[in-house]
């Protein structure tokens, strides 16, 4: 139970973000605001020109459990619940090794929002949810319009150190058809038969043409 409350008016949107880093260490988020604070340096060792070298890295701090480090922790977690009061209204839930935003956002805001939520160094860093590179690509000359091809992120199903190439709406950011199986390879078998994979069935050249004129319009 995280015991946090927060106010906000009624009809106004918000998420909570929960991440499980390691078996002992968490990400709490409540509109883009950490609802833990302090780190760790905790070690790590590579082999650098076959020797071991140790270094540190900047974590959140563990959270209390009856188990030592590594022992238990997450790896014992069997439910998820949460409860809202007053008007909350809780219509999504997103679960599993997976990122999400807001449906229906127009690419350039997704962008903002996954930034806002993300360890990069002008965002929140440690208490951050994901790396700055999980992103979403927008068109150039269409900002609001996703990338046909993206780069999502690791799940359960990738292959060690890939994620997934994907074809998208171009309107939505959501997996082409909806389908995984057809759209979507592993990172590591993006190129094939000598040419990358792009999605050409996801894209729609006239959509940019009106996003484009749009601007003019608006311009005029």
């Amino acid at each position: 139970s995280s015991g946090i409350y927060a106010e906000y008016g009624d009809g106004e949107e918000f998420d909570q973000i929960f991440k499980v880093k390691q078996a002992h260490q968490f990400t709490w988020l409540f509109k883009a605001e950490p609802l833990q604070t302090g780190s760790q340096q905790t070690p790590i060792t590579k082999v650098v020109r076959g020797k071991e070298v140790t270094e540190y890295r900047t974590r959140t701090l563990n959270v209390p459990s009856p188990d030592e480090s590594p022992e238990g922790g997450a790896a014992k977690a069997v439910e998820f619940s949460f409860e809202t009061t007053g008007a909350a209204v809780v219509n999504r839930f997103a679960f599993g090794r997976c990122m999400a935003w807001p449906a229906n956002m127009p690419c350039n805001e997704t962008k903002a929002w996954l930034a806002e939520r993300s360890k990069g160094p002008n965002f929140l860093y440690t208490q951050g949810a994901h790396r700055l590179t999980f992103t979403v690509f927008c068109m150039p000359e269409a900002p609001t319009l996703y990338r046909p091809t993206q780069l999502l992120h690791p799940d359960e199903f990738s292959i060690p150190k890939s994620g997934w190439v994907c074809c998208v709406n171009m309107k939505t950011g959501a997996i082409w058809e909806g389908d995984k199986k057809k759209y979507c390879r592993q990172l590591a078998d993006w190129e094939t038969e000598e040419r990358p994979f792009f999605c050409e069935p996801a894209y729609d050249d006239t959509l940019v043409t009106d996003e484009i004129d749009g601007y003019f319009d608006q311009a005029v």
